[in-house]
């Protein structure tokens, strides 16, 4: 009877796999529509959700403070909203030009504060800088010369203070 059972669940399989072939319906778990169900439909899948759920390759670009190490992260994760928490933040799918006038962070007005340590920056350009209230790089004075970390297609250069401090009230543009 086990016999019976595994021999007619096999040619139901076979069956259900012709049936849906010979149809002009697309096959279960066929994501690249190729007509049949492999490794490439997984690769597929990882492309889908490495391009934030679509297939096309727009980029969306982010920036980072706070007391995690950057380079040691695989995602851009977590994001935030508000103006008083580390983690990343959403800049969008371009990259503005930014100054004095279009600051991508105003850090007089938004500072984010946390305990006394060693803190990083992530940029996702070489043109963006950290900048003192009076104008000055701060990127030159107050931070390491910078490494550098891909992530979703994107490279950040990563600052990493010099000492510990207890925020980060720094523009950025």
């Amino acid at each position: 009877m086990k016999r019976f059972l595994m021999t007619f669940a096999a040619m139901l399989l076979v069956s259900v796999g012709a049936f849906a072939q010979s149809e002009n319906t697309p096959i279960k778990g066929d994501v690249n529509g190729d007509g049949k169900v492999d490794v490439a439909d997984i690769a597929a899948i990882i492309a889908i959700m490495k391009n934030g759920g679509g297939t096309g390759g727009q980029t969306t670009y982010y920036w980072y403070i706070g007391l995690t190490d950057p380079s040691t992260m695989t995602e851009i994760s977590p994001i935030v909203t508000d103006t008083n928490s580390p983690g990343w933040r959403l800049i969008g799918t371009t990259l503005p030009t930014y100054n004095s006038s279009n600051m991508l962070w105003n850090g007089v007005n938004n500072e984010i504060e946390f305990s006394r340590n060693y803190h990083y920056v992530a940029l996702p350009s070489v043109s963006i800088k950290i900048w003192n209230g009076l104008g000055g790089e701060e990127t030159s004075v107050s931070y390491e010369t910078p490494t550098t970390k891909t992530i979703n297609d994107t490279t950040y250069y990563i600052y990493k203070s010099l000492g510990k401090t207890i925020g980060f009230g720094y523009n950025i543009y």
